[in-house]
């Protein structure tokens, strides 16, 4: 079984409201979608949750200067209004609402605003928070 979340980085944003834009590509060969437990080549509500939660933890890590990861401790709110299925392309905007160190001196909480569309059409939002742990170097 493989989980990949996150393909690439589209874009980042840096000034005044810190942003990324990612995008996953969801690959028929994921065990997931063979479960019992959604329709067949539906990619499950959990995955794209999980997709907007390492497009958030991408952002921290891009503000810090790669001094700081997010590690998702609470999802503050989430809806799903699409479905996503195999192959598609998800392209998820994450914005930074707020983080206590971003440079990396101390453990503080950041939180993100995710939101995934395929092709321009909105599938899912999510409010995310993060424990945010400074990188040894």
């Amino acid at each position: 079984m493989k989980f990949k979340f996150l393909d690439r980085l589209i874009s980042a944003n840096l000034g005044g409201q810190a942003s990324v834009l990612t995008d996953v590509t969801f690959s028929r060969s994921e065990d997931y979608l063979e479960s019992p437990f959604h329709e067949p080549l539906k990619v499950p509500s959990s995955i794209i949750l999980e997709a907007m939660a390492a497009s958030g933890g991408r952002l921290i890590e891009v503000v810090s200067d790669h001094k700081v990861v997010g590690l998702m401790v609470k999802v503050d709110e989430a809806s799903f209004m699409g479905s996503v299925s195999a192959g598609d392309t998800m392209v998820v905007h994450s914005e930074l609402l707020g983080m206590q160190d971003r440079n990396g001196v101390k453990v503080g909480l950041a939180r993100t605003r995710s939101q995934a569309l395929v092709a321009d059409k909105a599938v899912a939002e999510a409010r995310i928070a993060f424990l945010c742990l400074p990188l040894k170097k």
